[in-house]
């Protein structure tokens, strides 16, 4: 297992862009240097098996699990990161790998599935939501991060590293009630050069008046401007998150498995 130097890591872009399984968004965003991670490979020339790892604990470890070596290094710095005590989510990128991680951290670690779906533009033409007055939707700025309870600046300084960077590098439209009350939110909470992860949150109040789908709406229609491809990825059993994903154009959902630490 080779560590590749930030300069490498466009080495790796065809391979994954060529995957028949599509990584997660956070892969592109740490290997287009979106945001700061780390890189592994079985072979900086030829990769096949990767493990990729952002500075927030989210990692990815995809390709055959076939080579040894790579395994147990693998194996070994999950075992180290465990027991830091910080944040740990492994994405599995197939069954086999699954089971790899299954087998070696079955105290440690909880398995549960995830959808991930593919957008298609062609079913996108939904009528677009009419929001009664006063709502309007504005593009996240820092007075919304500010006044947000769920994507505030602890959550763009774990994720992005910093709000100011966020703003500088990543994008999302709010729904805001009046003057000043935030209805809702679709924020990237990853992006890369092709692909922007959808993270969207409403509040309670004005849930069930289409302040998601309006929200989602915003962030849908700036990637197609900007030729961009939005992702949409959710837990199985978040049957609200798959209904609105359905009727916004995103379709085939494909599960994956991630792992988290057993409280």
């Amino acid at each position: 297992m080779q560590e590749l130097e930030k300069k490498e890591f466009e080495r790796l872009l065809p391979y994954l862009y060529k995957r028949k399984e599509r990584c997660p968004t956070f892969v592109f965003a740490v290997l287009e240097r979106f945001i700061p991670g780390f890189v592994f490979a079985d072979d900086l020339n030829s990769p096949k098996t990767i493990f990729v790892g952002t500075d927030s604990g989210l990692y990815f470890v995809g390709g055959p699990i076939s080579n040894v070596a790579f395994n147990k290094h693998f194996l070994k710095f999950c075992s180290s990161k465990l027991k830091e005590g910080r944040r740990f989510t492994l994405f599995s990128g197939s069954g086999g790998w699954d089971g790899l991680i299954s087998d070696c951290f079955r105290l440690e670690l909880k398995q549960s599935s995830r959808y991930s779906f593919t957008f298609h533009p062609e079913e996108y033409g939904v009528k677009e939501v009419q929001l009664q007055e006063p709502f309007t939707v504005s593009r996240l700025d820092e007075a919304t991060i500010r006044s947000s309870h769920e994507f505030n600046l602890e959550y763009y300084e774990r994720f992005w590293g910093s709000a100011g960077h966020f703003l500088d590098k990543g994008f999302g439209y709010s729904v805001i009630d009046g003057e000043t009350a935030l209805a809702g939110e679709c924020t990237s909470i990853f992006r890369g050069k092709v692909y922007a992860e959808i993270d969207i949150y409403v509040d309670a109040e004005y849930r069930g008046m289409g302040v998601a789908k309006k929200a989602a709406q915003a962030f849908i229609d700036h990637c197609l401007k900007n030729e961009m491809i939005p992702c949409w990825d959710c837990n199985v059993e978040n049957l609200a998150s798959r209904k609105l994903a359905d009727r916004l154009g995103f379709r085939e959902p494909s599960s994956y498995s991630i792992f988290v630490k057993n409280q």
